[in-house]
């Protein structure tokens, strides 16, 4: 019996959200990146940012702490895997169980995602114990996380040629330089909710170490920190702090327990394994 429709999606923002997804595949790019010897444009600089190498997968454990601007927190562990696709449209597969807290464990979400070209978009599948039954999730919903300030906007990579490119200054910060590039929509789009985005990339490697996002009205909205770990070669985020400037709030999101480049089979990223739960992988 299929579960209602307002169902599945109220008990899926009480317990996932589908742009929980997108905060987890930001990294999906394509190789490491060699720099250049010429002087980088800005476009150049936030372009090579975009393209620093995750590994061929990756799996981990997710922890969120999401502060309210009452000082009040709450707890979220998740179990993540992911696997990137090199060829063709599809571009990830990225499958969460739910671990904390116990009213949510054993929820599980999926998403396939594809390359802008492919017009694809993405799909995306809910296991919620409660209906024993994976749902079809319809088109893709963009949302708070969690009640917290991660947005899929924030993460997921952007189109460079969505945006105009400035170099606003070279800045050191302690031992590290960086070239301080903002981003402006070149076309008002009423769905995407900055007027500017400022990043602190680094010279030496393109990590993106700091991000400012301001509102549609141009004042300053949010602060994001993301620290990065090598493993194998490659870049996976270690922890990302994000403080809401006008609400007081703040998100802090921890990655533990990281493996990379494991050789993750087809079979996890179904709709059988998200009934079966993370207890099977073990």
């Amino acid at each position: 019996m299929h579960a209602p429709r307002s169902l599945t999606t109220g008990m899926f923002n009480r317990t996932l959200g589908p742009a929980l997804l997108f905060l987890f595949t930001f990294a999906a790019c394509a190789m490491l990146v060699v720099p250049a010897a010429h002087a980088l444009t800005a476009a150049e600089v936030f372009t090579q940012s975009q393209e620093i190498n995750p590994g061929q997968d990756q799996q981990s454990k997710l922890t969120l702490l999401i502060k309210d601007g009452d000082g009040n927190t709450r707890k979220v562990v998740l179990k993540r895997f992911w696997k990137m696709y090199p060829d063709g449209d599809l571009t990830s597969k990225v499958l969460l169980f739910h671990e904390y807290p116990p009213e949510s464990r054993g929820t599980a979400f999926m998403v396939w995602t594809y390359t802008e070209a492919s017009k694809l978009g993405s799909e995306q599948w809910i296991y919620i114990p409660i209906l024993r039954k994976v749902n079809k999730l319809p088109g893709q919903m963009e949302e708070n996380i969690q009640g917290s300030d991660l947005r899929a906007s924030d993460m997921d990579p952007r189109d460079p040629s969505l945006d105009s490119h400035t170099l606003l200054r070279e800045e050191a910060i302690g031992t590290e330089n960086y070239y301080v590039v903002e981003s402006a929509p070149k076309v008002d789009d009423k769905a995407y909710p900055y007027s500017k985005v400022i990043r602190w990339i680094s010279s030496s490697n393109f990590l993106i170490d700091k991000i400012d996002y301001y509102d549609r009205e141009g004042k300053l909205l949010k602060k994001q920190t993301i620290s990065w770990k090598m493993i194998k070669d490659a870049w996976v985020w270690q922890k990302v702090v994000i403080a809401n400037m006008q609400t007081g709030s703040q998100t802090t999101l921890n990655l533990t327990d990281i493996q990379v480049n494991q050789g993750l089979k087809e079979s996890l990223f179904t709709e059988r394994m998200m009934q079966q739960g993370a207890a099977a992988l073990r």
